[in-house]
């Protein structure tokens, strides 16, 4: 009988060792999934809380999102291919409803106005048009690009461009380059132009 105790005892204490030894392997398994998951970046609520601030003093340095920087240069992209194209639904998208525009001209006189007024964008169309009748090929060639300010929903750059002209498949020219200033904002995970300032370097051919 004590014989039988005894095989019970030291069978029971097996199981339960065997037992502890898996829930511990588990444990470990959590551990270094987590201890991954950290490593990789893979913590969503961590990183979508996590707030920066890159200014112009900041150059050089990592401290900003390289997806929103990639987003907000893809956006400054599809604004000189859009008008280029004289794709004018495009061209509005990227900015936000209520985006001002400014020009300040050669002899320093300032026009502003809203991008998306009725007025202006009658004004964009006839200008579309009048380079699609005149056969008049427009790029925006981009050059270089400096952030001022940058948050996490908050851009302001500067942007140079040259503006070339193709006109009636003949003759190449170029009109002038352009210093560009753009804000942006991030809306529900898209970023849109809220300000556009064009400054001229010369007259263009058709006067904006």
């Amino acid at each position: 009988m004590r014989l039988i105790i005894l095989l019970f005892f030291l069978i029971s204490s097996f199981i339960s060792a065997q037992e502890e030894k898996k829930r511990n392997g588990l444990k470990n398994l959590i551990k270094q999934a987590e201890k991954l998951a950290k490593d990789l970046g893979l913590d969503d609520k961590k990183k979508e809380t996590k707030d920066f601030f890159f200014s112009s003093r900041d150059i050089g340095k990592t401290s900003f999102s390289t997806a929103d920087r990639i987003a907000i240069k893809d956006v400054i992209d599809a604004y000189g291919f859009y008008w280029d194209t004289n794709n004018l639904d495009g061209y509005l998208s990227l900015f936000t409803d209520s985006a001002k525009g400014v020009v300040i001209n050669v002899d320093g006189n300032v026009d502003n106005y809203y991008i998306k007024s009725d007025e202006q964008i009658e004004n964009n169309k006839n200008r579309m048009d009048y380079f699609i009748k005149n056969q008049m090929q427009r790029r925006h060639m981009m050059a270089n690009t400096f952030f001022i300010e940058f948050t996490n929903d908050y851009a302001h750059l500067k942007q140079y461009m040259i503006l070339m002209t193709t006109n009636k498949k003949e003759k190449t020219e170029i009109l002038t380059p352009i210093n560009y200033v753009f804000k942006l904002i991030k809306l529900n995970g898209i970023w849109k132009i809220i300000y556009r300032e064009i400054n001229l370097d010369k007259s263009l051919d058709l006067s904006l």
